[in-house]
């Protein structure tokens, strides 16, 4: 992390957490991951418009509006010197009575980080990721299912199963046996002309990028698909390649036992290219 910090609104160069913040201690809270490009946040309305959906469903109050972030932001992009950067927004339930109930956590706390981010590689790009599936399902009828929580538990230890099998990232399926996602990534693939990914009824987090993708892919005339789809539908692709804010697009190369070709094909390079033209132009 760069030197300086939002705490609740202040900057400091010595941000400490409270020990009683239930994000520590419950794992109580949301985040963001915001990517900057020249030292300004891309897509920050619409992380903070999934920020607030979230908030809305786990009766989480949000105590800043989003001009103050965007002025947060740029604060801390020059007082860290930051060009190219990955800022994260965390809000809690803040300080509480002892245990789980929420009575008399009335005063949320946030802070934002801001560092230095390296994009991924034209050698990792031409490469691709490599996908492991795993033995841990994604359940949609979770009440935490398509939130960007900070308990990622669960995430550490998906993604730790698949990096032991020598993966990049992690092929999640549904408890009924659906394609998901993977880790911290939106999944796609190309078959018979058509983008297909997974439906929001999968359990997925709506990724920024994955709502990106989609809308360049409509603009390009290329037919998208929604839905509830299984491992043998990736089998019968031609290309397929993972979407994050931080990653941007990246291809797949190697889907464990399902998929294996390498390099990006035409369709996951035209989206990476328009997607970089919009991160230069503005997308808010």
């Amino acid at each position: 992390m760069s030197r300086w910090a939002i705490v609740d609104g202040g900057m400091t160069d010595r941000p400490l957490v409270d020990l009683e913040d239930r994000g520590y201690t419950l794992g109580d809270g949301l985040f963001e991951t915001i990517p900057l490009y020249a030292g300004k946040p891309f897509g920050l309305e619409r992380h903070l418009d999934r920020l607030r959906d979230g908030a809305d469903r786990i009766h989480l109050e949000i105590p800043f509006d989003n001009e103050t972030v965007r002025n947060s932001l740029a604060g801390l992009a020059d007082k860290n010197s930051v060009d190219r950067g990955v800022a994260r927004l965390t809000v809690t339930r803040g300080r509480g009575p002892r245990g789980y109930g929420t009575k008399g956590c009335d005063r949320p706390s946030w802070t934002l980080t801001l560092r230095p981010y390296e994009p991924v590689s034209e050698r990792m790009f031409n490469a691709g990721f490599r996908l492991a599936r795993v033995s841990i399902n994604k359940n949609p009828s979770s009440p935490l299912s398509g939130l960007k929580t900070i308990s990622s538990l669960e995430a550490v230890l998906t993604l730790d199963e698949a990096r032991k099998k020598g993966a990049d990232e992690a092929l999640v399926l549904t408890t009924d046996g659906h394609v998901a996602s993977g880790v911290a990534v939106n999944l796609f693939w190309l078959k018979d002309d058509t983008l297909f990914t997974p439906s929001c009824e999968c359990g997925i987090l709506q990724g920024v990028t994955r709502r990106i993708a989609l809308d360049m892919a409509r603009h390009e005339n290329i037919q998208t698909a929604q839905g509830r789809f299984g491992p043998d539908s990736v089998s019968l692709a031609s290309e397929v390649f993972v979407t994050n804010s931080l990653l941007e697009i990246v291809p797949v190369s190697c889907v464990d036992g399902l998929f294996d070709i390498p390099g990006p094909g035409p369709v996951t390079r035209l989206l990476k290219g328009k997607y970089k033209q919009l991160t230069i132009s503005g997308l808010d």
